[in-house]
């Protein structure tokens, strides 16, 4: 998923132009002295920004997907099985967001709703205070020392957030809105950290 609409190539498309005329020789030079480093440093910032609303949504998605394959009667629509008892639709959602997170346990399919519910337990991969360690991981490891860079990441982790919420159709369950609490949290202690303006997030 993206959001905005990034695309490094609309920038650099004058490249693609071939120089073979004075009219497109004259296209290129004044395609190219339209982008200077504010620009590019933008564009730099969304793509971040991006890369952290996919981060955040994936991981966000496959913890809300295993607290349901782990109740009773699963809350996601999909009533064909496969062999683990697991809908094929919330298994479909779950393996469509889990290389996002980095997990490299057990193939999702294969587990049983035991040990779904053991990977949303308190010290589980995708419980609460190691999914939101995941997610402000990124931004911070990401950002550095940059400020900007920080905020945007920011922005990018309560979009994925938002985007979670509209895939579920409705407000996320406290699992996932605890997660999101505590990630906001590090982030924006970071940015404080910086000098930076903190933003009173509730996603």
């Amino acid at each position: 998923m993206q959001i905005g609409d990034f695309n490094s190539n609309s920038m650099f498309g004058f490249l693609n132009i071939k120089p073979d005329s004075p009219e497109n020789i004259e296209k290129i030079k004044e395609s190219a002295s339209k982008i200077d480093a504010k620009n590019i440093t933008q564009n730099y910032f969304l793509q971040f920004q991006n890369n952290t609303f996919s981060n955040t949504s994936g991981n966000i998605n496959v913890q809300v997907g295993l607290m349901s394959f782990s109740l009773p009667e699963p809350f996601m629509p999909g009533n064909s099985n496969n062999s683990s008892g697991l809908s094929s639709g919330l298994s479909d959602l779950i393996s469509k967001n889990i290389s996002q997170t980095g997990y490299t346990g057990k193939p999702i399919s294969s587990l049983s709703q035991g040990e779904a519910k053991a990977l949303i337990s308190e010290n589980g991969y995708f419980g609460v205070t190691n999914t939101a360690d995941r997610i402000a991981g990124f931004v911070i490891s990401g950002a550095g020392d940059n400020l900007e860079k920080l905020q945007s990441g920011l922005e990018g982790v309560k979009r994925g957030f938002t985007e979670a919420e509209k895939l579920w159709g409705s407000k996320l369950p406290d699992i996932s809105q605890e997660t999101m609490s505590k990630a906001i949290s590090q982030i924006n202690q970071r940015i404080s950290e910086l000098g930076g303006n903190t933003l009173n997030v509730t996603a």
